[in-house]
């Protein structure tokens, strides 16, 4: 299990009361507990200390055996709350927004990225925009400059590319 957890503070803290509250009263043995839930025992034990969180799968699976949502066990009534108003101009920013989320990323800051407008009108990609997310000084509030350094922080988003049927000349030989 990795040092590092891939949910958020909140998300982890949450799995935590729900192992504690709905999990360990039926199966009070973490050794026999911990083969459910796919993972070792003493990773278990520092799971429930607050001492390393868990990921995606782990939480899949504590969802699956209480036969819940993952969107319930992880608390992400969120994800259908997040919208882009810009979603035809920017399709994958949606995307990144959700999988900001999963990663940990506050909503607030988020939120801020996805309320951004571009000077240019391509989509610069998922990746780009995840990237955005995770930053956190574009969260804060500043002034104009502030979101240019954010921005100028970030590669350039790839060009546009020509559709396939416009060739350039071949070169003179």
């Amino acid at each position: 299990m990795p040092q590092k957890s891939q949910l958020g503070h909140d998300q982890n803290a949450r799995l935590r009361a729900i192992v504690n509250s709905e999990l360990l009263p039926r199966v009070p043995a973490q050794l026999h507990l911990a083969p459910l839930l796919g993972m070792h025992q003493g990773n278990l034990s520092r799971f429930l200390d607050g001492k390393v969180g868990v990921g995606a799968a782990i939480a899949f699976r504590i969802a699956f055996l209480l036969a819940r949502s993952l969107d319930d066990v992880l608390g992400v009534n969120s994800a259908e709350t997040l919208s882009d108003p810009e979603e035809k101009r920017y399709p994958s920013r949606i995307l990144a927004a959700r999988s900001a989320y999963l990663d940990g990323v506050p909503m607030e800051q988020i939120r801020f990225v996805l309320s951004s407008s571009l000077r240019y009108e391509e989509d610069p990609g998922a990746q780009w925009w995840l990237k955005l997310m995770h930053l956190k000084r574009f969260a804060k509030r500043g002034n104009k400059q502030d979101t240019d350094w954010a921005l100028k922080q970030l590669p350039k988003p790839p060009k546009a590319k020509a559709h396939p049927r416009v060739k350039g000349r071949a070169p003179a030989s």
